[in-house]
């Protein structure tokens, strides 16, 4: 998704799903105005992590850094630009045999408010100044932060030109900024992997499933295919996420075991001020170089969908390796890629619009999730994957080995714990490709937008059901003022959803969280309190309608809800039970 607010005063983020704040998926924080201040978390025990893979475990130590340490080769290569740095401006000299480079920074902490203020390409010409005005996006966040180019058309972005690029960078605290080069041995594009780490919350999804999904979702990823996968087990409690642990959740990733890789967190929900999103993505691009920050991963609500779980995954990995949504739910926002078509306005013409087989359209799109040849350039570009640096080579190898123990920045995790972490096999893979197919051809069959039989117009029905994404500086607010800009707060036909059985279950959740809003308004004739808790308690709902119905019944009547949670302490469906104790 593309942007929101997550801490107290902090900028917008990107969600998806109908979800992703301007990019569903990063945090590119669009930000209009100063920018916000910043929240944060605290200190905690340092962690040992144990990583399994196929037959071997082993424990490591060692500390958070983002310099290599075995591993990799010269298709991507750090070059630490500077430490302890708060304002500064750094030349980068650009060869013909250079694809890309990515710009991170780290912080002394996540309180650290970073920005990449300028990029200045060799002409001299201004690329990036302070925001772009085709969408509003600005490279500004806390912790940690990353910024490309290629990522924005220019005559001097596509090839990258040769000489010296600029980028203006400014900390409130010392940080350390890196540059990660993409080179090949003749500045072509020579393939590549895309390893990828899912982090399963509260048994959110089985490896099986996941594993098809990220076949179909990276089976062609701008020319990268799909390399390793491993499954990691979160720590219980972080199945629902919200504002109140999202950054948490991404310290995680500090046990990651190699990079690059894109760190997946599947979880069963998203909600708080993040709700109406299936996913998003922490930056754009994210920092898929270092573990543990507050870009390193992108969030996955498991929808359990065929047809809308690759999108997500797609979607928001576009987020991550640097793409923004081609148009925005604000009419007149586009993507800063000149070959992309824009849609006059998403919230009237949906379907119509002309950029809707692309997969970067804001809801994920029609599934046909085309990227255009300057997009799939970006990601070449970027650090994301593992590539060949000349024609007929493997991939390189990534760095590691593991990196940690960590000292997680999360206030969130007490004392020792362990990771388990899994590697996929060759059979695994082989079932997985053939579960990908089989899903794939089934989902194609399935009418979409079934909303619009219960009286949703057609572009309502499909922002219900699709994975939107909102950019909070746009002036359309969160995903329910979305939904009520295209038609969609209904309470008669939103009722019909949520009593729909055969609907889907992120709609019907959505349709329920629209229905508390209008009955705070006093427009609604929608389930009332006793309803809402029946429905929390009827253990055959799927478990996206059941916490749909408890984050409703909280809206409506906050006591009840309270004591309903109390009741739900040992329930069996971890996103229930973390939303519960939430409440509690």
């Amino acid at each position: 998704m593309h942007s929101f607010s997550m801490r107290p005063a902090l900028a917008p983020l990107l969600l998806l799903g109908t979800v992703s704040s301007a990019a569903c998926g990063g945090i590119v924080v669009f930000d209009e105005g100063e920018g916000g201040g910043g929240g944060g978390v605290g200190g905690a025990p340092s962690v040992t992590s144990v990583v399994t893979t196929t037959s071997v475990t082993t424990t490591v130590s060692s500390t958070s850094t983002v310099e290599p340490v075995g591993g990799g080769g010269p298709n991507l290569v750090e070059e630490v630009l500077g430490e302890g740095v708060t304002n500064e401006g750094f030349e980068i000299p650009v060869d013909a045999q250079t694809l890309g480079i990515t710009a991170m920074a780290v912080g002394a902490s996540d309180f650290s408010q970073l920005e990449f203020q300028r990029l200045y390409a060799p002409s001299g010409a201004l690329i990036v100044n302070e925001f772009l005005p085709s969408n509003g996006a600005s490279w500004f966040w806390y912790g940690a932060l990353a910024v490309a180019a290629p990522q924005i058309s220019h005559p001097e972005s596509f090839p990258l030109a040769e000489g010296s690029w600029r980028f203006d960078f400014q900390s409130s605290s010392p940080s350390k900024v890196s540059v990660w080069r993409r080179r090949t041995v003749d500045g072509a594009f020579h393939g590549g992997v895309l390893d990828v780490n899912v982090f399963i919350a509260d048994d959110s999804v089985a490896e099986d499933y996941a594993l098809s999904m990220l076949e179909t979702a990276f089976t062609d990823f701008g020319g990268v295919t799909l390399g390793d996968v491993r499954f990691f087990t979160l720590p219980p409690g972080y199945g629902y996420v919200d504002e109140n642990n999202m950054f948490d959740l991404a310290h995680e990733t500090s046990v990651m075991p190699s990079r690059p890789a894109l760190n997946i967190m599947a979880v069963n929900t998203i909600g708080g001020q993040l709700d109406g999103a299936a996913g998003f993505a922490y930056g754009v691009p994210g920092t898929p170089m270092l573990a543990g920050e507050e870009q390193s991963a992108v969030v996955w609500m498991v929808l359990y969908d065929s047809f809308f779980d690759p999108i997500i995954l797609r979607h928001e990995a576009g987020h991550f390796a640097g793409l923004f949504h081609t148009s925005e739910f604000q009419a007149g926002l586009v993507d800063p890629l000149d070959d992309t078509p824009g849609c006059d306005d998403v919230l009237e013409q949906f379907d119509a619009c002309p950029d809707w087989d692309y997969i970067m359209f804001p809801s994920g799109g029609s599934g046909a999730a085309l990227f255009s040849p300057l997009q799939a350039e970006v990601i070449r570009g970027g650090a994301l994957y593992r590539g060949s640096f000349a024609p007929g080579e493997p991939p390189m190898t990534p760095y590691g080995p593991a990196l940690k123990s960590i000292e997680p920045k999360s206030a969130g995790l007490d004392g020792p714990r362990a990771l388990f972490a899994k590697l996929s096999t060759p059979d695994s893979r082989e079932g997985a490709r053939a579960r990908a197919r089989a899903a794939s051809a089934a989902s194609a069959k399935r009418p979409r937008a079934s909303a619009s039989t219960h009286g949703l117009g057609r572009g309502a029905a499909l922002h219900l059901e699709g994975i939107g994404c909102l950019h909070e500086g746009s002036g359309l607010g969160d995903y329910y003022e979305q939904l009520e800009a295209s038609g969609g707060l209904d309470a008669a036909a939103l009722a019909r959803v949520a009593e729909d059985a055969s609907a889907p279950a992120h709609a019907r959740r959505r349709a329920l969280g629209g229905l508390a809003r209008l009955a705070e308004r006093g427009q609604s004739a929608g389930p009332d309190a006793a309803a809402l808790e029946a429905l929390v308690l009827r253990a055959a709902e799927p478990s996206l309608v059941r916490v749909g119905a408890l984050e409703a019944l909280n809206r409506l009547d906050g006591p009840r809800a309270r004591a309903l949670a109390q009741r739900l302490e040992l329930a069996a469906d971890g996103a229930l039970r973390a939303l519960s104790s939430r409440l509690r």
